[in-house]
């Protein structure tokens, strides 16, 4: 008895039993443990259940064919792998194969490597559905299912791969897309790009996002699986730089408000759009700018001042050229022009020539002008013309008075002008007035010293003014100041009044001058200003008018007013220099000036003087005296008498005989008496000493031989007094030796008039 775990075989479809044999046609229920048991036949006698005895059922295998190459689509003399596989054990088991349902064998083309089945070079009868299944290497019995079918395909010949292009342009332009799709039919291939037969990329698709130059070449692709390889057409690609674009333009400078076009030019026929930059901006239509093609027109504003350039981007094309040399535009502001009175003055008197400038600061040779008198375009005519920048009036008129303006019109670019200047007003007077004369402080007659100020004045400006003095021309200012007049300044006055090529007489006016009183200055000499060495100055003015007077020393104004200055004599003053004048109270208000005064050396002389006088003074004191003192004390006693050639006798007085003594005292003027009379006649007569020498004598001078006056000090000529004190002795001198004389050799007188004389 057979067991099966705990349950009894029977003999059925699938188990058979037959004497001690349990046959079992596998299934997988099969898998478990089995025991048997052994009964006696004809007597109840049952053995033990065997040692169990396992089986392990497996299910057969399925095996799996496949395609090595993951493809199933050939082309001839492609390679074809297929693999037929048994998951479990596969080194046990061998394969079999089959192409539509026939099992295949070995030929030149095919062979069985292992478990693969290898078609060395396909050719279009290999194609069929193939099949496999395992045949088991130890039990041969055993083969497994076949496989599914695997369906084989080998085409009759050999396609190129197609090269596809989604834009393809000949030529293409730098930063271009340049896009290339290889295709094979099949699958499992893999596709290489190459350029001028060196790899690129292996890829179906070959992609350049931004083309340059250096990509031109040719390219090809070669589609391959395993060692089977096709290569495609060669396919040409040009890249190129995109075309420069240049503007085309003669406008380099513009004026504000002009039109300028600009052009953007590409040699290139194929069709374009246009940019326009300014600077960095791009540029857009609007009321300033117009885009329409490939030019651009500007309405100048001063804002378009700058560099244009252009580019272009082709149509339907992501192309964009470099952008064009740039293009600069100078934006000139319309220069306002000036309008300017040459001759600086607005008003104007008939005949006179008027001058209007117009002007234009920058690029003045450019430019013509235009002119308008109050808003009409003025016209040349005899009077007006218009040579270069101005208008100029030859001989003016009323007439031509008004508003006038002026404008800039481009030579070249003649619709291109200025605006008009703002407004000059000119006047033109309808007759020509004289010049008026205006005199301050004015007198018939004028003293010398006294100020004349005349002042002349014509209505308007740019006047010159020109003063004459009996028709001599003087001097070219508006006012005429003679500060100190003099006598000489008397005279016809008239002034003229001139601007450009102009001018106008005043009336003539008539100027009388007359000299001042003079002043004299005197010194004066009184006997204490000889005892003290002091001055007393004397100033007189010589006509009948009251005057009080102004003293000078050094220039320097010195208190008082009275007609006599008295001076210390010292170092100071007999140095200075002092001068004076009458003060009034009616014209002439003051004198004039008196000469200057210096003492120098006077007041030495002065002392020299008092002391011969003095001298002269004692002597003759004393002569007087022993006189009286021989007189009194005179004796009768005769005495021998001395030689009557040296000495003298006095008259005895008893027989009245006169001595010779008093003979020569009684018959004859002493020398004394002389020398006393000189003195006081030199003394009463010295008036003055003029500081550089000259004495001014107030009274009678005395004659020359007897008084004397000072050398001039620049002439350096000797007055009578110093030829008189130098060439001769002087009766003083002759004086005192006679005293010395007299005293020596009178030794005694007799009361009774006999002279005891002493021989010498």
């Amino acid at each position: 008895m057979w067991f099966k775990g705990q349950n009894k075989i029977f003999s059925n479809g699938e188990a058979s039993i037959k004497g001690n044999t349990l046959t079992l046609s596998v299934q997988s229920s099969h898998d478990g443990v089995y025991v048997c048991q052994a009964e006696l036949q004809d007597r109840k006698v049952t053995t033990a259940k065997s040692t169990s005895h396992s089986i392990t059922v497996h299910e057969l295998p399925q095996p799996k064919l496949s395609v090595e190459s993951q493809w199933n689509i050939f082309y001839p003399t492609e390679k074809v792998t297929l693999k037929c596989s048994v998951d479990e054990d596969s080194n046990k088991w061998g394969y079999e194969w089959f192409r539509n349902r026939a099992q295949l064998l070995k030929d030149e083309d095919i062979s069985f490597p292992g478990n693969t089945l290898s078609i060395s070079s396909a050719k279009a009868g290999h194609s069929g559905l193939f099949t496999c299944r395992g045949r088991h290497l130890t039990r041969t019995a055993v083969t497994t299912r076949q496989t599914e079918a695997v369906q084989l395909h080998i085409h009759g010949d050999t396609p190129k791969p197609t090269i596809t292009k989604p834009e393809w342009f000949e030529p293409f332009y730098s930063n271009e897309r340049v896009q290339l799709n290889c295709n094979m039919p099949g699958v499992g291939w893999e596709y290489h790009w190459y350029k001028d037969l060196k790899l690129q990329i292996t890829n179906p698709e070959l992609t350049i996002a931004s083309v340059s130059v250096t990509d031109t070449g040719d390219y090809h692709c070669k589609a391959q699986r395993g060692d089977f390889s096709v290569d495609s057409e060669t396919l040409q690609v040009r890249v190129q730089e995109p075309p420069k674009p240049q503007i085309q333009s003669d406008w380099t400078e513009a004026f504000h408000g002009e039109k300028v076009s600009l052009q953007c030019d590409i040699q290139d026929s194929k069709k374009w759009n246009y940019m326009w930059f300014k600077g960095k901006n791009k540029i857009f239509s609007n009321g300033e700018a117009s885009i329409k093609g490939n030019t651009l027109t500007l309405s100048v504003q001063s804002s378009h001042d700058e560099a244009y350039v252009c580019r272009a981007e082709l149509q339907d094309r992501k192309v964009t050229t470099a952008k064009s040399t740039s293009h600069s535009i100078t934006v000139h502001e319309l220069p306002q022009p000036k309008l300017s009175v040459e001759s600086q003055w607005n008003i104007f008197y008939p005949t006179e020539k008027v001058t209007l400038k117009c002007s234009v600061d920058e690029d003045s040779n450019k430019w013509g002008y235009e002119w308008f008198r109050n808003g009409a375009q003025l016209l040349k005519d005899k009077d007006i013309s218009f040579p270069g920048n101005t208008l100029s009036i030859s001989s003016a008129k009323a007439g031509h008075s008004g508003l006038f303006t002026c404008r800039g019109r481009h030579l070249t670019r003649t619709a291109v002008t200025t605006r008009q200047t703002e407004a000059v007003q000119l006047h033109i007077h309808d007759i020509t007035p004289k010049a008026a004369i205006t005199k301050h402080e004015w007198f018939e007659l004028f003293y010398t010293e006294e100020r004349v100020q005349l002042h002349c004045n014509l209505s308007g400006v740019g006047w010159e003014y020109h003063w004459h003095k009996d028709s001599n021309p003087l001097i070219t200012n508006p006012e005429l100041t003679i500060d100190s007049v003099s006598v000489t300044d008397t005279g016809d006055y008239h002034c003229k009044v001139q601007r450009g090529d102009f001018s106008l007489d005043s009336e003539t006016l008539q100027v009388q001058v007359e000299a001042r009183p003079p002043a004299f200055l005197s010194l004066e000499t009184e006997l204490s200003d000889i005892m003290t060495g002091d001055m007393t100055l004397r100033c007189n003015v010589s006509d009948s008018r009251q005057w009080n007077y102004t003293w000078f020393m050094n220039g320097q104004q010195l208190n008082g007013s009275s007609d006599v200055l008295k001076v210390t004599g010292n170092e100071e003053t007999i140095k200075s220099e002092f001068k004076c004048k009458g003060i009034n109270t009616v014209r002439p208000l003051y004198s004039a000036l008196s000469d200057g005064f210096i003492a120098n050396n006077i007041i030495f002389k002065r002392k020299i003087l008092l002391a011969i006088s003095g001298c002269l003074l004692c002597c003759i004191v004393i002569l007087i005296i022993g006189c009286i003192v021989l007189k009194i004390t005179r004796k009768p006693e005769v005495k021998e008498a001395a030689p009557e050639d040296l000495f003298f006798s006095m008259t005895d007085s008893k027989n009245q005989t006169s001595s010779p003594m008093k003979e020569y005292m009684n018959n004859r003027p002493t020398e004394l008496e002389g020398c006393q009379e000189k003195e006081e006649l030199i003394t009463g007569h010295a008036s003055a000493v003029h500081e550089d020498g000259v004495i001014k004598e107030v009274k009678e001078a005395a004659p020359e031989d007897l008084f004397f006056s000072m050398t001039d000090s620049k002439n350096q000529t000797s007055s009578p007094m110093k030829e008189y004190m130098n060439n001769r002795p002087t009766e003083l001198e002759g004086c005192q030796e006679k005293e010395e004389l007299i005293t020596g050799h009178a030794s005694a007188v007799h009361e009774d008039g006999v002279i005891k004389g002493k021989r010498p």
